[in-house]
């Protein structure tokens, strides 16, 4: 699985350029699925930043998942700076085997991440495994609204036009593979959201 390569660069650019979306896509999750407590796996986590904005208004409990130790350690320092004491662990590992038990979770969020994944149906196969009878799994990508998307991408283009290289002939075969996927899985249900929040799946074990 392909990801970010250069922890730094992404913690500079979450921190400077990215920040402002997390607590409006956590703002719409907890909307969406109204689900304030339990357990939630933030899914390739980077720096914790999706997963801390989740915590500051729930009461969930944040596993930070992701397969590099570096951004687990950032990802870390960050949950314990924002005061999560007790209620967040880091977990290293790969989407497509999860080391963790069947139905263990309330809720399972991952933001710009999935288009790393090699294999879409396995990836989601192991959120479905790992949620628990009624949960919810919010995954996609987006920067919350209209404003922040351009306001960001404006910004991206002029750091670095390149930027998007890395994923952007993903996105497109993710898409249309998705509702395939996620029929042949078989959950109990499932939504796309394609709007100015961005692209999201929103599933229900």
């Amino acid at each position: 699985m392909k990801g970010a390569t250069d922890p730094q660069s992404f913690d500079h650019i979450v921190k400077e350029i990215f920040a402002p979306i997390y607590p409006v896509i956590a703002d719409q999750i907890v909307r969406r699925t109204e689900i304030t407590d339990g357990r939630c796996l933030d899914a390739g986590c980077g720096t914790g930043a999706l997963g801390i904005a989740l915590a500051n208004i729930t009461d969930l409990h944040i596993t930070f998942f992701d397969q590099s130790e570096e951004m687990l350690d950032m990802a870390f320092l960050y949950a314990q700076k924002n005061g999560l004491d007790k209620r967040f662990e880091t977990l290293c590992g790969d989407i497509h085997a999860v080391p963790l038990f069947d139905e263990e979770f309330h809720l399972v969020v991952s933001r710009g991440s999935s288009p790393f994944w090699n294999d879409w149906r396995k990836a989601y196969s192991e959120i479905l495994r790992i949620l628990k009878p009624g949960g919810m799994a919010y995954i996609g990508g987006g920067f919350g609204n209209a404003e922040l998307r351009d306001r960001i991408i404006k910004t991206m283009n002029e750091n670095n036009p390149d930027w998007r290289n890395s994923f952007k002939d993903r996105i497109k075969p993710e898409r249309e593979a998705l509702p395939g996927i996620l029929s042949s899985l078989r959950p109990s249900r499932f939504e796309i959201i394609d709007d100015e929040s961005g692209f999201w799946v929103v599933i229900t074990k």
